[in-house]
């Protein structure tokens, strides 16, 4: 099979590169940031240096092959630039996949869809209020793409689906809200966390092997699923992990999620105060998928990335 991986240079799109090609699939990748895929000597990869917003770029990718994972994103934070790119470049890579005759479209989309959280779990059935979430520009343009996908299917015939997670990591994991945790932690600052907040992560391998679950399964066809490796953590929970790995002297100090509370650490990201407790039930009900670790395993992996998060930040900061 050969298939098209955009943003395939990403921490989640490296993971999904590595597992496609194990599986003997020969993989086509878009990013504007190839990076070390350059580096690969593996026949059955191709990559492609572009982005999806460039109409003919889009469309050499996508010609030849049987299914598009798009998880190209920008991220940006004005509108021109977030419609320009993320959305019209996902309309190139429809149009693209159905002139090539793509057998499947997977979009790779975002919990912020749902805006606040009203009810818990989150299943897929929660309202979806993307303008109301902390991000809501970001949020608005993947529901927007969401939209786009489904339109694709029912008036052209392009089956699509769609997949929904909060967190995810690996070796590695990123944010400026993790990065600004770990930078107070290493500078003994106070911590300052919300009760009970936060969230279902998910293991970049999870999702490469819902990924793979999902592709070419009719059940999947024209249908959003939520994703997660199966374990809610707080961030009193991340931050004691933090001070911990970090040796640091900070203090944890936990505030109700509606106090009124302004550090550096909540100003990275309006959603922190949520509880986004997600459910993977639909999933495991219609793909068979379950998380690849037990919770014990999750926070294991979870805790070697915070470590070298710690480790990288120490350096920036001069400490290491």
């Amino acid at each position: 099979m050969r298939v098209l991986v955009t943003g395939g240079a990403g921490a989640v799109g490296s993971v999904l590169v590595k597992t496609l090609l194990s599986a003997g699939n020969e993989v086509r990748v878009l990013d504007k940031s190839p990076g070390r895929l350059l580096e690969h000597k593996e026949p059955r990869l191709e990559v492609i240096t572009g982005g999806i917003e460039d109409e003919a770029t889009a469309s050499r990718a996508v010609e030849g092959v049987e299914a598009v994972y798009q998880l190209a994103e920008s991220f940006l934070a004005k509108p021109p630039e977030v419609f320009q790119i993320d959305v019209k470049g996902n309309i190139n890579l429809l149009e693209a996949a159905c002139a090539s005759g793509v057998r499947h479209f997977i979009f790779t989309s975002t919990t912020r869809v749902y805006g606040k959280p009203q009810r818990l779990p989150i299943d897929e059935e929660h309202p979806r209020e993307p303008e109301n979430s902390g991000r809501p520009l970001y949020a608005v343009s993947k529901f927007t793409n969401e939209k786009l996908c489904l339109l694709y299917q029912r008036e052209r015939g392009l089956p699509t689906t769609t997949v929904r997670f909060w967190w995810a990591f690996g070796p590695d994991i990123g944010g400026r809200a993790m990065r600004t945790l770990v930078d107070t932690a290493l500078k003994g600052e106070t911590l300052q966390v919300p009760e009970k907040a936060g969230g279902s992560f998910i293991h970049n391998d999870d999702i490469a092997a819902a990924l793979q679950l999902i592709t070419f399964n009719d059940k999947a066809y024209g249908q959003a699923f939520n994703l997660t490796s199966g374990r809610y953590i707080t961030w009193e929970e991340l931050a004691r992990m933090v001070v911990n790995i970090s040796g640091s002297s900070s203090k944890i100090e936990t505030f109700p999620p509606e106090a009124t509370v302004d550090n550096a650490f909540l100003r990275t990201d309006p959603d922190i105060p949520g509880t986004w407790e997600v459910s993977h039930a639909r999933a495991t009900a219609a793909l068979g998928y379950r998380p690849k670790y037990n919770p014990a395993e999750l926070e294991g992996l979870l805790r070697g990335a915070l470590e070298d998060l710690v480790e990288e930040r120490s350096k920036v900061l001069g400490q290491g």
